[in-house]
């Protein structure tokens, strides 16, 4: 299916949602829907004219710069200046500045996009004065109408993707405000008079604006030095097609080739510490660059508490020196393992989960960006090792609350029986506890009996609560008693299956052939599917990238990093955010709607059989 770059941009952050609502709560705004840069400034210089005007997207020239400002709000000679994000805000603790009255990193890029726009404004129209405003989806709110956001739609006209409302909204069918309106006046003149360092040199707003405006005019590329930021740099590459700025910066600054930068990296090392040392910014000073530079002095410490399964600075040291020996072969902490797996309770049962976190609550009494649960799936182990995909569950309605009859879907699925069950990383657990508290609000009639299933599964270290039947996280396991080099610096699912899948026999001669979906191995989704298959360089084909994409223009691997931005625990579920995002805000046919119901399905299902893979691979390497 189809999935414009703007439409993903649309459901990615949520930012379309609430840049919506808060238009909606000024019905008298007027779009500048202009497409040309100078005509819309003409069309605003137009409205500015007057005594009184609310503008939309309002271009402001001052010079070099052009802003676009979301909500604009004239009255006489004052400018309210309204940048409205999808961030969420919590009044009653949340600061924009820290103890010692410092601008909260968190908050600084959004600051200093608002105080940039206040500085252009200001130098465009000196005979007003500027108010200017952050406006963020407020956490303490509660939605009093039911189906918000079934009211803004996903539209496209002449080319221009937004979400708008789908008629002229009325107070009660806006009901509580769900955005606050905070005055940034004293943060926006703190950036605008401080100085900053950035590449070794010190600017203010001004000076940096003016720098960057410069080498713009000039056709200039500016190299702002190399460190540790630049493992976040947002303009790597694996796509063969497209140009890496990344390798760009790198080539131009360290003089290595292309072919060099292939090579890994320090920042492939895992978290990037050892222990609190950074030992990354000295081994940049001096030149080193990839993982096999390091040197022992460099990662080993004086002392390492001794474990059964790896610690963080053994993990390190191991990631570290199978790069120096460019090992191949995975390492198990056997001792480790064998202990885990002595501790399960046959059957065992692995789940996951996919949820999503809306910008505007669907129903009344849900709050911005409250967790949703949509979609789980199930897979059951015997103790004689067969495997069945037991269960799932999706939610495929529209306006409809899921969390609590997922809640009871899971219950049913794993109440018959004490077998362990496994999650892969937090998110299950921290999932499961945010609907134990909704449940406690709700009115269900059956709230205290899901509730005490929810504490017989789940821990929570505030309370010092550890239920009698607390998932195992297999990512901790990994963590302990795994390693591979082809994993190199992650320990996500998607990481850890392929190295898995390079290291057992067992498995690739058990799923090289199509006996997934068969009276063998029984699929709620799949009929005799073929799982691991090699490519032309004889190597094995992950299991993730035999699933069809979602979207045609981007595979899951790229829709996971658009939504990375909760680190390792929730970046590999993307591709099922986006899908049932659109499925819920965008209009469309039901066969296409059915299309992203069944690739769901598939996906999830996926993840736990990758779970159950991994628990393969052990047990065959452990107990053979």
């Amino acid at each position: 299916m189809k999935l414009e770059d703007q439409f993903l941009e649309a459901l990615a952050n949520g930012g379309f949602q609430v840049g919506a609502l808060a238009r909606a709560y000024h019905p008298d705004g007027i779009l500048i829907a202009e497409k040309s840069n100078e005509g819309a400034i003409e069309k605003t210089n137009e409205y500015l004219s007057r005594e009184n005007c609310t503008l939309f997207e309002a271009a402001i020239r001052a010079g070099d710069y052009l802003v676009r400002i979301d909500i604009l709000i004239k009255k006489g000679n004052t400018i309210q200046l309204i940048e409205v994000k999808a961030k969420s805000f919590n009044p009653n603790e949340d600061s924009f500045t820290g103890a010692k009255g410092s601008i909260s990193s968190k908050w600084r890029p959004y600051l200093m996009d608002v105080a940039f726009q206040v500085m252009v404004l200001k130098n465009a129209f000196p005979q007003f004065a500027v108010v200017s405003y952050l406006m963020l989806a407020d956490k303490t709110k509660t939605a009093s109408a039911n189906g918000l956001n079934q009211q803004f739609k996903i539209t496209k006209v002449d080319g221009r993707v937004s979400v708008a409302p789908i008629k002229q909204l009325t107070a009660d069918e806006l009901g509580t405000t769900l955005l606050i309106k905070i005055p940034v006046g004293t943060e926006v003149e703190k950036l605008g008079n401080e100085d900053f360092e950035i590449g070794g040199t010190t600017y203010t707003l001004a000076s940096y604006a003016a720098m960057l405006s410069a080498d713009l005019n000039n056709n200039q590329k500016k190299f702002m030095g190399i460190g540790k930021h630049c493992n976040k740099c947002e303009f790597q590459t694996n796509d063969e097609e497209l140009s890496s700025g990344f390798i760009e910066c790198w080539s131009k600054q360290t003089g290595l080739s292309t072919q060099q930068l292939t090579q890994p990296l320090l920042f492939e090392l895992w978290r990037g510490y050892l222990g609190s040392k950074d030992i990354i910014t000295p081994l940049l000073n001096r030149q080193d660059y990839f993982l096999k530079d390091f040197q022992e002095a460099d990662f080993a410490p004086k002392n390492i508490k001794p474990s059964i399964g790896y610690n963080a600075t053994e993990r390190r040291i191991l990631q570290i020196q199978s790069s120096v020996t460019d090992l191949k072969t995975p390492s198990y902490k056997k001792e480790f393992l064998i202990d885990a797996f002595n501790s399960f309770i046959y059957p065992l049962h692995f789940i996951d989960f996919e949820t999503t976190a809306l910008a505007i609550p669907m129903y009344a009494g849900r709050r911005p960006y409250e967790q949703i649960a949509f979609q789980f799936s199930h897979h059951q182990v015997e103790s004689d090792g067969s495997i069945t995909h037991k269960d799932q569950w999706l939610n495929n309605a529209i306006g409809e609350f899921p969390n609590y009859d997922f809640i009871r879907a899971l219950k049913s699925a794993l109440e018959y029986d004490q077998g362990t069950i496994f999650r892969y990383h937090n998110h299950e657990n921290t999932i499961l506890n945010v609907i134990y508290l909704q449940l406690l609000e709700s009115n269900e009639i059956d709230k205290y009996e899901l509730c005490d299933f929810i504490r017989s599964i789940t821990h929570k270290s505030d309370d010092q609560h550890v239920g009698a039947r607390d998932m195992v996280d297999l990512y901790q396991l990994v963590i302990g008693g795994f390693y591979h080099p082809l994993m190199k610096g992650s320990n996500s699912i998607k990481s850890v299956l392929p190295a898995i899948i390079e290291s057992s026999d067992f498995l690739t001669g058990k799923y090289s052939n199509p006996c997934y979906g068969t009276d063998a191995i029984p699929s709620l989704n799949f009929k005799q599917h073929t799982w691991l298959l090699k490519d032309l360089s004889d190597n094995w084909i992950s299991p993730y990238k035999r699933l069809p994409p979602v979207f045609e223009e981007l595979n899951s691997e790229q829709l996971d990093e658009l939504c990375d931005d909760n680190g390792e625990e929730l970046k590999d579920g993307g591709a099922a955010m986006m899908a049932y995002a659109k499925m819920q805000f965008v209009d469309m046919p039901n066969e296409e709607r059915m299309f992203y119901y069944n690739a769901l399905l598939k996906y999830c299902e996926l993840d736990t059989l990758a779970m159950v893979m991994i628990y393969e691979g052990w047990k065959d390497y452990l107990f053979k």
